[in-house]
């Protein structure tokens, strides 16, 4: 079972490197369809939350992986 400090720390990788492809937060909120705001993504970066639903994560792996990220 994953714990809170996992998943932010997934969320916070993830993130960091769909950055550093080049996607700024305002564009992987938008590529997530709404699920959830840039100013999440930009929590997620800097490690303050972590996903509150599991399926945003998930989201969020796979939005990484068809980006190549």
């Amino acid at each position: 079972m994953d714990t809170p400090e996992d998943l932010m720390a997934r969320a916070r990788e993830l993130v960091l490197q769909l950055q550093a492809a080049g996607h700024p937060p305002a564009d992987i909120a938008d590529k997530l369809n709404g699920r959830v705001s840039s100013r999440t993504i930009y929590r997620w970066a800097k490690g303050e939350h972590a996903p509150q639903q599991r399926s945003d994560l998930i989201a969020l792996e796979r939005l990484a992986e068809g980006l190549g990220a």
